[in-house]
């Protein structure tokens, strides 16, 4: 069976899952669901996934959610280059992985909220002040990070890079201001030659702009 990923191509959670699959070259087919495109409220897809949210992955009998949890499955797989190659590499992998979760996404979803989801005249300046303080303070650390090794984990491009790096297309194109970081930028201008990140990630989010 021809792996399946359900899941719209406009979710940052959908595509760093996209963008991981076109790096090592699987195979698969997409259904849009979720936001828009429903699916999510039916019992057939609370079979999937109980928490009704995409993505959801299915390969041979094989049915995951989490967008992380699939990542490290894809990473793992045949002939996948995405996991680090020693046990220090996968531990500190695994440790942005979880910076990535628990400290960057959550002010970043708050921005992104208060500047393109939300109509303007539900917007909160308080708000986005206070998620860009929080934002601030992740991209410092993860800048920290960068200006010590090239990748997240090491020397080489992996999966701790597609975890972090796939918000950041939003972070470098809303309309918020956004302090120096040299590192940061540096890593972001690699990403964006990746050609799996340009077709992938780097794509428009106007269905999700609050009228």
């Amino acid at each position: 069976m021809t792996p399946v990923l359900w899941g719209r191509a406009s979710s940052v959670n959908v595509q760093k899952i996209m963008w991981a699959l076109e790096e090592c070259g699987i195979a698969h087919r997409r259904i849009d669901a979720g936001g828009r495109y429903g699916q999510t409220d039916t019992a057939e897809f609370a079979e999937m996934n109980p928490m009704r949210r995409v993505p959801v992955w299915q390969e041979d009998g094989l049915t995951l959610w989490e967008s992380h949890a699939i990542l490290r499955h894809l990473a793992r797989g045949p002939g996948a280059a995405l996991w680090p190659k020693t046990r220090n590499e996968q531990a500190i992998a695994d440790q942005w992985i979880e910076f990535t979760t628990t400290t960057l996404l959550p002010p970043l979803i708050g921005v992104f909220f208060e500047t393109v989801r939300l109509p303007p005249n539900e917007r909160s300046p308080e708000m986005l002040s206070k998620h860009l303080g929080a934002l601030d303070a992740a991209l410092d650390i993860l800048d920290g990070r960068i200006s010590q090794s090239p990748w997240l984990a090491g020397k080489h491009f992996g999966i701790a890079d597609i975890a972090a790096g796939s918000p950041l297309y939003r972070y470098f194109t809303m309309d918020i201001r956004r302090p120096a970081r040299a590192a940061l930028d540096d890593w972001y201008g690699r990403l964006t030659e990746r050609p799996a990140y340009v077709k992938t990630v780097m794509t428009s989010y106007e269905e999700l702009r609050g009228a």
